[in-house]
């Protein structure tokens, strides 16, 4: 598979799979499987050059016995793996977004029963509810891109979990979800700690007449390797094709680069996924 670039008519090949786009503490990761080596390696984040092709398929999965490439590979949409390829940990991959029971239909409970909670998160001025592991809660915050992450409700498993996350949206009008376009201007400054807190107590005090929140303190997440931010809102670009530019900083799912022309840009690292990849030169 290849690409045509554009600025020098010469042919890229797409000969690298990327497999996920993960965070361990604030230290962003990117991984993808090298097709002709045929081995996992990671890509380094500190430096744009890369072209990214149209297509989509099945990550595979790992194991005890190291990484699996899809045997079929997969064309995939909504999730990275194939059914085949989730089967292990998860054996309906709907139940990701509405679990259909607590872990009991099932032979694999683990994902749905484990303890859950309902957040709410901070981007900028805007909040949104969202819901996760309980022991995954910074790191879902940390995934999205949040300046502060606070639990709401505690829940026995996913199903009662995502019961009170679209109850809370529908009461509240609390998204569940927040589009990049409307976050792009928090991009331009640090967000205020005492304004998240106001919006937070807000909230707080409207749902505690419904329902009792968790007693718990908002975590605020600022540790995220932005070394410069830019004067004007970032303009998000459309993932397949031909990326060069001077790296930023990452936040969430974004990289924010500054282009050949000086105009900052925000490239959707977790879009890489299930994507083929190559280098363009330097």
């Amino acid at each position: 598979m290849c690409m045509e670039r554009s600025d020098r008519k010469a042919e890229v090949t797409l000969d690298k799979h990327v497999l996920s786009f993960h965070w361990d503490g604030f230290d962003p990761h990117l991984l993808l499987y090298d097709r002709t080596a045929r081995k996992v390696d990671e890509l380094p984040l500190d430096r744009l050059a890369l072209a990214v092709g149209e297509g989509r398929t099945c990550v595979g999965r790992f194991s005890e016995h190291g990484y699996q490439p899809c045997p079929a590979q997969r064309a995939v949409g909504r999730f990275e793996t194939c059914q085949a390829c989730a089967e292990p940990w998860i054996p309906v991959l709907g139940c990701v977004f509405e679990p259909r029971c607590d872990g009991g239909l099932c032979d694999r409970p683990e994902f749905c029963s484990r303890r859950h909670v309902v957040y709410l998160a901070s981007f900028g001025n805007l909040i949104k509810v969202g819901m996760t592991s309980a022991s995954r809660l910074k790191e879902r915050a940390i995934e999205q891109g949040a300046d502060a992450v606070r639990p709401l409700f505690e829940c026995q498993d996913r199903k009662e979990a995502r019961t009170l996350e679209k109850e809370t949206s529908r009461r509240y009008k609390i998204p569940q979800e927040i589009r990049a376009a409307r976050f792009t201007k928090a991009w331009t400054g640090k967000p205020s700690a005492e304004a998240i807190r106001h919006v937070h107590e807000h909230y707080l005090e409207r749902i505690s007449r419904w329902k009792e929140p968790a007693k718990a303190e908002i975590i605020f997440l600022d540790r995220y390797p932005v070394r410069e931010l830019p004067r004007s809102p970032p303009l998000s670009v459309p993932t397949p094709g031909a990326h060069r530019g001077e790296v930023m900083g990452i936040k969430g799912r974004h990289m924010l680069f500054r282009d050949r022309m000086g105009r900052p840009r925000l490239l959707d690292l977790s879009d890489l996924q299930t994507r083929n990849v190559g280098f363009l030169d330097h």
